[in-house]
């Protein structure tokens, strides 16, 4: 095969499955291979509660065969890497493939924009990421310190729900039948705590995590510790708010479930199907002109980068709003022929089931206010930190979420609330965000600000 790079076992391994597949029948094949290794370690009131170790490899086939109705494919997966596992495997998918629906508009492995030799090695050079830069003593020292910062931050802090640290790193490596095999390495850390603030009826929790490519990159268990703290000591004796329509603050961690409805609404299955409330506003304006949203492979702190995707498409980064237009649809190479729009490299894919689509990291562009600067602006209103519950209909883009947080009055948080419900609708708050603040904040491949939305339901107690 051709555009071989660093030949290693695993790429053998799905190369054999692929030549295995044609050999048994398939039109076109192509293989993934997932191999995963991660510890986690888990501590509570000062002693080690759980230690668990990872490691899975696994070999994923798709193969397409030919019949009188059009292209029909199947998928399968196997742990057996011996060559009489792999054969099996090859054996088994034709078999499911030729007793399968065909689908005149399948779109084989086969074709795809793929990455050059040069742009593979120049990948790895500058994405050596195999080594998440912890030992497990290290993330245990690391949980059980942030515990216990969290538990002496305050006399109001009653009880911890524990601290975890994990690390790992994985391998995926994607081969065709039309001489394309490539591989890329991840490696990410993480640390989080949860504490218990108050006693009886008025304990209130909350959490602070943090996840990153590299253990350095972390932030301290101090930091980590002190958010947790904070935050559970600031919920303490809520109340509930007045019924009515008034400006919601989305804080980063909460601002995160926008982008996900908003990504959601953009997928290319989604507009095929017409079950997307955006299906028509391709080159529309849906944000304030202020907004702008990339889906970005390559960025130094994100943990959604990659060179190809599920198909072995080469990924770029998409600028899906820009000046508030929705500019693109995520699209894998099947939808982007049925749609008749271009490809975004947004495959993704297991080692079974059909291609889905998913965006690689998500960064909604920080505005130049502050999160304070915010609430001074609109005076009064209510900042969420929690949302509860799945009420959205990505159809119609209604929305009602359970929600806590605070209330805000003359541009002060006064107050903790909670047990109420802010509702609207996705379409129109997109069009009402009246400010983006500048405290951009990464989640694993995702990074968003503060967004403030006008013009919202809140229905109180």
């Amino acid at each position: 095969m051709s555009n071989q790079v660093n030949t290693l076992p695993d790429r053998q391994f799905a190369e054999q499955l692929v030549e295995a597949a044609i050999k048994a029948g398939a039109a076109h094949a192509d293989a993934l291979s997932v191999a995963d290794t991660g510890d986690s370690i888990s501590v509570r009131n000062g002693a080690v509660e759980s230690v668990e170790r990872e490691d899975a490899r696994g070999m994923g086939l798709r193969a397409f065969v030919e019949t009188p109705g059009g292209m029909a494919f199947a998928t399968a997966s196997t742990s057996d890497l011996s060559s009489e596992g792999l054969r099996k495997l090859a054996d088994q998918v034709i078999a499911m493939a030729r007793i399968s629906e065909p689908d005149p508009d399948a779109v084989p492995p086969t074709g795809a924009t793929h990455p050059t030799r040069e742009q593979l090695d120049a990948w790895q050079q500058h994405h050596n990421h195999d080594d998440p830069g912890w030992s497990l003593e290290e993330a245990k020292a690391a949980a059980l310190t942030c515990e216990e910062i969290a538990l002496a931050y305050s006399d109001k802090i009653s009880n911890s729900e524990g601290a975890d640290a994990s690390f790992g790193s994985s391998r995926v490596l994607y081969a065709s039948s039309d001489g394309f095999s490539a591989a890329y390495n991840r490696s990410s850390a993480s640390l989080s705590a949860s504490v218990i603030a108050g006693t009886g009826d008025g304990m209130q929790r909350d959490y602070a995590w943090h996840r990153a490519l590299h253990a350095s990159e972390l932030r301290s268990p101090e930091a980590i510790a002190t958010e947790a703290a904070q935050r559970a000591v600031a919920r303490l004796n809520p109340g509930s708010m007045e019924s009515g329509e008034t400006t919601v603050i989305f804080e980063p961690r909460t601002a995160t479930s926008l982008l996900g409805h908003l990504v959601s609404a953009i997928n290319g299955r989604a507009i095929l199907q017409q079950r997307s409330f955006l299906t028509d506003c391709l080159n529309q304006s849906i944000f304030p002109d202020s907004v702008c949203i990339d889906d970005n492979p390559d960025h130094p702190q994100g943990l959604g980068n990659r060179l190809f995707d599920g198909e072995g498409t080469r990924c770029s980064r998409h600028r899906l709003i820009e000046g508030g237009m929705l500019k693109h649809f995520l699209t894998d190479r099947y939808t982007a022929r049925r749609l008749g729009q271009p490809e975004t490299g947004s495959a993704s894919r297991g080692l079974t089931g059909d291609i889905g689509i998913g965006s690689s990291n998500l960064i909604w562009h920080a505005g130049s206010l502050s999160q304070a600067e915010i609430l001074q602006q609109i005076g009064n209103g209510l900042l969420v930190t929690e949302l509860i519950g799945f009420g959205v209909n990505g159809v119609t883009g209604d929305y009602s979420r359970g929600a806590g947080g605070f209330l805000i009055e003359n541009g002060e948080i006064v107050r903790p609330v909670q047990g109420i419900t802010i509702a609207g609708n996705l379409k129109q708050m997109f069009s009402q965000i009246s400010y983006v603040g500048s405290d951009l904040t990464w989640f694993g491949s995702t990074a968003v600000p503060s967004i403030a939305i006008e013009g919202l339901t809140v229905a109180g107690q």
